[in-house]
């Protein structure tokens, strides 16, 4: 099969933790990998704004478009698209529409989902699975103008004698107008707002979303608990979900020497890590784990003074250029975050690592703390415990999925700063209770495993023939 992948705001090779890039990232570039596996052939779509790897960079890529001759390091101009061959099953596609920000790719859907109706690749699909609400709007916006298309096509073609089948062929947009449409949200805005008690999501997310809900072939939740989110927030069709919960390379990631991980880190073998990763933004409790170790240093001044927090993301969210990371004057949030690690000395910032150096963090530190205020998943957790890594997390979203409460982590219920502290002094001080759930977080990240998300997700795809005959007739091709 054919498949088509959206991941329009992001890149799936940018770097996860910075910017826009996170969780959702490993997850497109992990689930391509498992179809391609499974033997299909994939085409991944990015309008990345930061390019095909997100950094703003000349990646050394093909270019294709109108009037564009193929060659190296040079990326594309507005209308072209980049491309980038990952495997021989496996190609990355870069639409250029010309927007600086994630925002200004959500205003440019319609222009989006005209470059993809003329992309011959995305145009051959079998299945087009989105990632996130700009991907699915861009799609079913895609689907609506090729069925417009065609349907003007067979007007047209009768009055000169042609089938409406002809005209369907003939216009090239068969497979693009039946092709059946999943989609992973990855963030629902109304659960975003709702979970931090906030109105931040832009109105134009919350009223796509509904749509989509309505209109998709198939809604991926990683958690039985995103799904129910699906059905009571988005008034979603019980019957158009599927929960297929997110894996984790387990070559990987897996437990390995502590000591070892510490000496080629650089980390005192005596000191005490205690690790955040991810984008720093209010979303995801940044300022949690800082306002924790602060209060750690109060209550137990002698623990805090061999504890190092090692905050490993860069800034993320409003204020922050696309592509970059730069941290703009403008976001309050940033700056009280900013001046909240200054002052204080246990915690210390480190940029982004690929996935092979972020395992040496997972095994050289003692606890991970992931006090997301909404996460839909919370895939760093998961990768932290099949290497050996117990968390402390918020006991929201898909985090109660991955981290038991008292078996292989523990679960916090609120973002007091005081019970975040209480929970790390606990496991730092407790050197056995940290090793029991150590051991049991490897087990239950058994249960992660990307072959089996995948097969989920086409498992639960409908009847791509039905589809297909349906629309067909609907366009008078039957």
């Amino acid at each position: 099969m054919r498949i088509s992948v959206l991941s329009l705001h992001t890149s799936p090779v940018a770097q996860p933790g910075q910017g826009d890039a996170g969780g959702m990232n490993v997850y497109v570039d992990q689930s391509v990998r498992a179809l391609a596996a499974a033997g299909h052939r994939v085409d991944v779509f990015t309008a990345d704004p930061g390019g095909l790897d997100g950094t703003g960079g000349s990646a050394e890529v093909a270019v294709d478009g109108a009037g564009a001759g193929r060659g190296r390091g040079a990326g594309p101009s507005e209308g072209q698209s980049a491309r980038l061959e990952i495997t021989e099953s496996i190609t990355l596609h870069h639409l250029a529409v010309g927007a600086a920000t994630k925002d200004e790719l959500a205003d440019a859907i319609d222009e989006l989902a005209d470059l993809l109706n003329t992309h011959p690749d995305f145009r051959s699909a079998d299945l087009i699975w989105s990632h996130y609400w700009i991907s699915a709007e861009a799609a079913l916006r895609a689907r609506d103008n090729a069925v417009d298309n065609a349907a003007e096509a067979g007007d047209s073609s009768t009055e000169s004698g042609d089938s409406g089948a002809d005209a369907v062929a003939g216009a090239g947009q068969d497979r693009a107008a039946q092709a059946p449409i999943a989609v992973s949200m990855h963030t629902i805005g109304a659960v975003k707002n709702r979970d931090s008690d906030t109105s931040h999501e832009r109105p134009q997310r919350l009223e796509a979303e509904e749509r989509i809900a309505a209109e998709a072939d198939l809604l991926v939740a990683a958690t039985p608990a995103e799904g129910r989110d699906l059905v009571s927030e988005l008034h979603a069709d019980p019957d158009s979900v599927v929960v297929a919960r997110p894996g984790v390379d387990h070559a990987l990631y897996a437990p390995d020497s502590q000591s070892d991980a510490r000496k080629r880190l650089g980390f005192d073998p005596d000191e005490a890590i205690v690790l955040y990763v991810g984008r720093m933004q209010f979303i995801k409790g940044t300022d949690v784990a800082v306002d924790a170790l602060a209060e750690l240093r109060e209550r137990n001044p002698h623990l805090a003074s061999r504890t190092r927090g090692i905050l490993l993301g860069a800034a993320s969210g409003a204020g922050v250029e696309a592509g970059g990371g730069a941290v703009r004057a403008s976001s309050a949030y940033l700056r009280e975050l900013t001046a909240a690690i200054a002052s204080e000395p246990s915690v210390e910032v480190r940029p982004p690592v690929p996935s092979h150096i972020l395992v040496d963090y997972y095994r050289a530190a003692d606890v991970l703390i992931v006090p997301s205020r909404s996460e839909s998943f919370g895939l760093v957790a998961a990768e932290a415990a099949a290497s050996g890594l117990p968390a402390i997390a918020s006991a929201v979203g898909g985090l109660p999925e991955i981290v038991e409460h008292g078996h292989s982590g523990l679960l916090i219920a609120d973002h007091n700063p005081h019970h975040w502290a209480t929970a790390i002094e606990t496991l730092l001080t407790d050197t056995q209770l940290r090793a029991e759930l150590a051991g049991h977080a490897v087990d239950r990240a058994e249960r992660f495993d990307w072959g089996h998300t995948v097969a989920a997700v086409l498992d639960a795809v409908p009847d791509i023939s039905g589809i297909s005959a349906r629309r067909s007739e609907a366009l008078g091709a039957c």
